[in-house]
């Protein structure tokens, strides 16, 4: 069937107008300039197929709206180019996956619009032989689902914004139980006093400058980085083959759903169809929705001129004051139809197999492995020192680290961009969290708290890194305010996390997660600190027993993230055959600096607009290159 819908259509005289007692799609395919033969062969291979229009336009063979025009002239209905709006607002994902609705218009005679699979084709054909279906609007499915949102965007924009219950969800604090309303302002006056009680402690006595810092915050990264190098050895061995008798057969290949959301993107859309048009999965089996905001006009005009021929739909989101791209999933997950569910960027560039290898190793997994987290890298490393260091990072982290955390067991905090997931399991525990601006982290977590466990896809996605300072700082903010985010969920009842994640995996995460948010923000004074000592003209390990003790502290916490910088970074760039990006490993501080920096620019942020989307624009690469 692959080989047969990547040739384009042929042309013939021949037409079939006379009415017919029961729907063939091979005659439909010759009303619409197919040759004979071709159609016949190609109703053979779509047999099994409950929407075969939509599979025909995703193949690029015909159009949707060509099919329905040819339709309604057999059975005598009318074509629409624009959906009627339902007089009643109706629940449009309902409505959506039904394909159409009924109303009955003052003073004039009922009307059912439908935007028909398989099942409505052969229905009409059977009950309008006679070319008398005078009551029947066919529309496409992208012109129902246009008049649905604009009917019911309301309720959409309520139900993308609230999906989630409030213990986990991030949102504003009047939506919150009384039991974590003050979290986010706990943690920011923490800081508040700890960076107080600091200032304090060099202006009455220097030594407690020296030693409480190292005291207290040590201990943290020693535990995140033994934490660390167990997920690093747990990545080293090869992820074994999954065996070939478990493999899917394409008989029973599940339907996959994919889903981009796109916010001034235009300029990328061209590349991005291409992209997802390489994906090597049965075209019958594939759904495409790419999610633009409303009043993104530029983008969405992008996407009906190259997206909506090819039969993927476009959902223009219901404007509203909260845009992020968790809120954007959330409103198209309940038109997904797909068994399975992924997620990529407007600039990501996947490997052709990415699809087949998840569904394989889906079928070769237990039922509580429910997202499969692909590897990200960069292909514009080329751009500058920045991009380059990206790519560095992105090996360890997807080679490397949250691989070794799926293999043990514990929360992943997942990456934005490739993540597969049961989409069951992910309606669930339900689905994003609007008001989360790392929501793939929180999603990992909240997986796990929910018992379920995320798993290594060895499939590659190619990405673009900014390369930019001001672009680098403002992905950065955001990435760390998601975090104190995700943290401030997760830690408002850790009773009750632990207990459904377990001491282990909760130790990890929580670990993790708290050294890389504390570790970014506390490291200008640890830094001043660790200067004043080696200045203070006192001996290494000499003075007071709590002196030595931080001494030791210090030594112990640089040593260990010397070597949490360099291994997972070792054992990425090897797996890529990368090694000559490793040297970049020396310029960790600047990078730190950079963290730090943006961590304190987050933790403002926090304060004074949670919600804000730092927006990474894409298209600026110089030179992507996949190897």
């Amino acid at each position: 069937m692959r080989s047969e819908f990547s040739m384009g259509t042929g042309t013939s005289q021949h037409s079939l107008q006379a009415p017919v007692s029961s729907f063939s799609l091979a005659g439909l395919l010759v009303d619409c300039g197919i040759e004979p033969q071709r159609a016949a062969r190609l109703e053979r291979q779509l047999a099994d197929d409950p929407d075969p229009l939509a599979t025909l336009a995703l193949s690029g063979l015909v159009s949707e709206e060509k099919a329905l025009k040819a339709f309604a002239n057999r059975i005598g209905a009318r074509f629409s180019y624009d959906c009627p709006l339902p007089a009643l607002p109706l629940a449009s994902a309902e409505t959506f996956q039904q394909r159409g609705f009924r109303q009955s218009p003052p003073d004039e005679a009922p009307l059912r619009v439908l935007a028909p699979a398989r099942v409505h084709l052969e229905m009409l054909a059977r009950h309008f032989s006679r070319g008398d279906a005078h009551g029947i609007r066919l529309v496409t499915r992208q012109s129902l689902l246009n008049a649905l949102i604009s009917s019911d965007g309301r309720r959409i924009i309520l139900r993308a914004r609230t999906t989630l219950p409030a213990l986990f969800s991030a949102r504003p604090e009047d939506n919150r139980p009384q039991k974590g309303r003050l979290t986010r302002w706990a943690l920011t006056l923490l800081a508040l006093l700890g960076l107080f009680g600091l200032v304090l402690a060099i202006y009455v006595d220097l030594a407690m400058a020296l030693v409480v810092p190292p005291l207290l915050i040590s201990p943290l990264f020693l535990l995140a980085s033994l934490f660390g190098l167990a997920a690093s050895a747990a990545a080293i061995p090869a992820t074994p083959a999954p065996p070939p008798s478990r493999k899917p057969r394409p008989e029973k290949r599940p339907r996959y759903s994919v889903l981009v959301p796109l916010y001034r993107e235009a300029d990328v859309v061209e590349e991005l169809i291409a992209s997802l048009l390489a994906l090597e999965y049965p075209r019958d089996c594939l759904q495409f929705i790419l999610i633009a905001e409303e009043h993104d006009a530029k983008t969405l005009a992008a996407l009906h001129r190259h997206a909506g021929p090819k039969g993927m739909l476009v959902i223009a989101a219901p404007d509203d004051t909260l845009k992020t791209k968790p809120r954007a999933l959330n409103i198209a997950l309940p038109f997904v139809s797909g068994d399975l569910l992924v997620v990529y960027d407007a600039e990501d560039r996947p490997e052709p197999d990415q699809l087949t290898k998840a569904a394989t190793l889906f079928a070769t997994l237990p039922s509580n492995t429910v997202c499969l987290q692909g590897r990200l890298a960069i292909d514009n490393a080329r751009d500058g020192f920045l991009p380059a260091r990206f790519a560095l990072d992105y090996m360890a982290l997807f080679d490397c680290l949250k691989l070794g955390m799926a293999r043990r067991g514990w929360p992943v905090p997942l990456g934005g961009s490739s993540n597969h997931f049961r989409t069951d399991a992910l309606r669930r525990i339900g689905g994003w969290d609007a008001w989360n601006v790392t929501e793939d982290a929180d999603l990992g977590i909240r997986m796990a708290r929910f018992g379920y466990l995320a798993a290594d896809l060895p499939s590659t996605t190619w990405e673009e890194a900014p390369a930019s300072l001001p672009l680098w700082i403002n992905q950065r903010t955001r990435w760390m305010k998601g975090w104190m985010q995700t943290l401030a969920v997760h830690l408002r009842a850790p009773h009750q996390a632990m207990g459904q994640m377990g001491w282990m995996p909760s130790l990890a995460i929580a670990s993790i997660g708290l050294s890389v948010v504390l570790g970014a923000l506390i490291l200008p004074f640890v830094l001043a600190a660790l200067a004043i000592r080696l200045t203070s003209g006192i001996a290494f390990g000499a003075g007071a027993p709590i002196s030595v003790l931080a001494d030791w502290m210090i030594v112990g916490s640089l040593s260990l993230g010397l070597v949490m910088e360099l291994v997972p970074a070792l054992i990425g760039c090897y797996k890529r055959r990368a090694l000559r990006f490793l040297p970049l490993v020396l310029a960790a501080p600047i990078t730190y600096a950079l963290v730090s920096f943006s961590a304190w620019r987050a933790l403002i942020e926090l304060i004074r607009r949670p919600y804000h989307w730092h927006k990474t624009p894409h298209g600026l690469a110089q030179n992507r290159k996949t190897a």
